[in-house]
């Protein structure tokens, strides 16, 4: 059966300037890794126009069509849906401001199972390498980009207000799609237990006394401190975070020698939560440790001028939204969400492309790894990569160093 009928393939071919539809047909991504959580694929419409053919490349978002578990799963967690409602309702009223660069590809054709997005790549964009981590110039193009996404949050929040002379927040209207499915609850759990057991394999901490019982009783209570913060905060004013900004849901491309723009793709887990979780998680997702011991406060200082000036485009003051103090502190307090969440798909968007797809990609292997344990895979994929091993390890270690260390024995590193 075919993803598309005619009458949507006119419709999407008219929005894009051409009346007459010649044929169209699909392409596979030879990538299957580019989509976790859905298929991608190109669409190539051929068109005529006053007797020149010429074709439309476009991309096509949609449920696995081969991994039935797969296909049920997403549905249980509504993450389809929830990606739905943002993208033909809510981001309908964010748009971007006025003289400010867009945040994500236009979307031309939408249903609930099936998105078609104008193809960024024809213009330019790429993504990041999975494997790598951004430099310094490409993470701030991707912060202003999340700051101007955030932005668009409060501008409709205080446009709504306005109009209806009261205090107006997104979660009254979208609720049902800004939070956690309980569903996800086995697919963190997997991830945590994994942390956990590469931990008392790899850590460079793990001959200290004690160190599988801290391990076993401290982490536990850092994922579920985490889950907490995926709530609307009651202290910060919440937006609308991505919350899965990794390197595959990221499209960066070259302006001048130094600068880029980027944009996001990918909005099936948004939150609805203090903005610094998107920040921390992004850095976390795409840095080393030492970059972002010498990066993180020049980032958040950026963060907070773009969403000043962003902001500003609107006739919002960014005092009336949260002053410098309060996002450092927020960032503070939003890391243990950031260094877990990462902890979650690092391990798995760092493997080789060939390693994820015979994990989690083969239908007989994805719901083992998702819902059931990848501990044994984390631990001998470590064993058999070096440049693996050492990001991983480094990154767990964080969190030893960070939230167990210090209770244990009064040592950082």
């Amino acid at each position: 059966m075919d993803l598309l009928n005619q009458d949507e393939i006119l419709l999407i071919a008219k929005q894009c300037g051409f009346s007459n539809v010649v044929k169209w047909t699909y392409e596979e991504f030879e990538d299957k890794t580019l989509g976790y959580l859905g298929d991608h694929l190109n669409l190539i419409i051929h068109v005529e126009s006053n007797g020149i053919n010429s074709e439309l490349r476009l991309f096509v978002k949609c449920m696995p069509r081969f991994d039935h578990w797969k296909a049920e799963y997403l549905k249980e967690l509504n993450f389809f849906k929830k990606e739905y409602i943002m993208l033909n309702a809510l981001f309908n009223e964010f748009g971007a401001s006025e003289g400010s660069p867009k945040w994500r590809p236009n979307l031309l054709f939408i249903k609930e199972d099936i998105f078609v997005f104008e193809n960024v790549i024809l213009q330019g964009y790429t993504i990041p390498h999975h494997q790598e981590t951004l430099s310094f110039e490409e993470l701030k193009a991707t912060v202003a980009t999340l700051a101007r996404f955030h932005a668009q949050s409060y501008i409709y929040e205080e446009r709504r207000s306005n109009e209806l002379r009261r205090p107006f927040r997104i979660w009254e209207h979208y609720s049902d799609y800004l939070q956690e499915p309980s569903a996800g609850a086995d697919w963190r759990n997997v991830g945590k237990d994994a942390v956990i057991e590469y931990l008392k394999v790899f850590s460079k901490h793990k001959s200290r006394p004690n160190f599988n019982k801290h391990l076993e009783i401290v982490i536990p209570t850092l994922y579920e401190k985490a889950m907490e913060l995926m709530k609307p905060s009651p202290v910060y004013r919440n937006v609308v975070v991505h919350r899965d900004l990794w390197s595959n849901n990221i499209f960066l491309k070259k302006l001048a020698s130094t600068s880029y723009h980027a944009m996001f793709v990918d909005y099936q887990t948004v939150l609805y939560c203090s903005p610094m979780l998107d920040l921390s998680s992004l850095i976390y997702f795409n840095t080393s440790r030492t970059s972002r011991h010498i990066w993180t406060n020049e980032l958040i200082s950026y963060y907070y001028a773009v969403l000043s000036e962003e902001l500003k485009r609107s006739g919002v003051k960014v005092e009336d939204i949260i002053d410098k103090c309060s996002i450092l502190k927020a960032y503070e307090e939003s890391i243990v969400f950031g260094i877990t969440q990462a902890s979650l798909i690092i391990p798995i968007v760092a493997m080789s492309k060939e390693k994820r797809e015979e994990i989690f990609y083969n239908p007989d292997s994805s719901k083992r790894a998702n819902v059931v344990s990848r501990s044994k895979e984390f631990i001998e994929y470590a064993r058999e990569d070096d440049k693996y091993r050492i990001r991983v390890t480094e990154l767990f270690d964080e969190i030893v160093g960070r939230f167990i260390l210090p209770k244990d024995n009064g040592v950082n590193i």
